[in-house]
């Protein structure tokens, strides 16, 4: 049972870390109290290597194949349970250490696989990534299932065809619950969209703000154990369960308004007939400012005016909070 609990609490952390909170909730309906007063009666459990770090950065990553087809940067402050969800375009141009100038999403393919994927994205970024979160398309396709489906509004002209990866994506448009299959194809359609990744963005966020208003939702809590078993079999991380169990009882109180979605700011382009996302470097700066603002780890200058965050690609604000602030 404790191992179920962990992993359903590690889901919860390493997927979209906000959701720590309802595990809470869960937890104290039990009857093993005494999991959660060691964690917080003893600081010196925190993860060795973010112990003098305030904000802890998360790499998740929805895997296809070998490639990273879905790349989010998570970043959580420990002190005032803020957070941060930095969508990266899969094709953005970078240098990919060693490898010399590729896409972001070949670097989780090297021979250096995960640990490479978080150096170049911490190189990109200029943070330090503590850890990592690799989700299956097929795993989930699972979570959704259970969940019983995921309501989004669905752009009209979603249709695709690839016979080589095996994907068929016809969604009719509208407002509706998708199953897990459809939900994948949902966040994986992306030549539709005039602006390629960056829409193929939004929609991810719209799955992703829909994921947590369903997963959070009191009527999940019997589902809890078989919610876990099954993230057990699609998630790979390099987060112990000590250091899950230390996140999750400090984000127990989180607040819905205190989650934020942000892009990568740039534009498509070719360079050498190759196809590229070709982020801002000055943009990014900014930006990347502008999150350290909101995860309240810096003081804005009396004379800069804050941009809103990712406001023309984030997820619609609703009843939940999710959505930009």
């Amino acid at each position: 049972m404790k191992k179920y609990i962990i992993i359903f609490l590690a889901s919860f952390l390493v997927f979209f870390t906000i959701i720590g909170g309802i595990y809470y909730k869960y937890k104290s309906n039990m009857t093993d109290e005494h999991f959660v007063k060691t964690i917080e009666e003893n600081p010196e459990l925190e993860p060795e290597d973010s112990k003098e770090d305030v904000i802890i950065n998360t790499l998740v990553m929805g895997i296809d194949e070998a490639r990273s087809d879905t790349m989010i940067v998570v970043s959580y402050n420990k002190e005032n349970q803020k957070i941060a969800l930095l969508s990266i375009p899969r094709d953005t141009r970078v240098e990919i250490p060693g490898y010399g100038i590729d896409k972001i999403n070949a670097a989780a393919a090297k021979k250096e696989g995960t640990a490479l994927a978080m150096r170049t994205v911490g190189n990109l970024l200029d943070v330090p990534i503590h850890h990592y979160v690799k989700v299956t398309f097929k795993g989930a396709e699972r979570i959704i299932d259970i969940l019983g489906g995921v309501s989004v509004n669905v752009p009209p002209g979603m249709d695709y065809e690839d016979p080589v990866q095996d994907l068929y994506i016809h969604l009719k448009p509208g407002k509706q619950v998708l199953n897990g299959k459809d939900a994948v194809k949902f966040a994986r359609f992306r030549s539709g969209y005039p602006d390629q990744d960056l829409g193929r963005i939004r929609a991810q966020q719209q799955l992703i703000k829909a994921f947590i208003d369903k997963l959070t939702s009191p009527k999940m809590i019997p589902k809890a154990l078989t919610i876990a078993d099954a993230m057990s079999k699609c998630i790979k991380t390099n987060l112990e369960s000590s250091d899950i169990a230390h996140y999750a009882i400090h984000i127990k109180d989180i607040k819905m308004e205190n989650v934020s979605f942000y892009t990568l700011p740039g534009i498509d382009g070719y360079i050498n007939k190759v196809s590229y996302f070709l982020h801002d470097e000055a943009k990014l700066k900014e930006m990347m400012q502008q999150i350290r603002i909101g995860l309240g780890v810096e003081e804005p200058a009396e004379e800069t005016e804050l941009l809103p965050a990712d406001n023309d690609n984030a997820p619609e604000r609703t009843e939940s909070g999710i959505g930009l602030r």
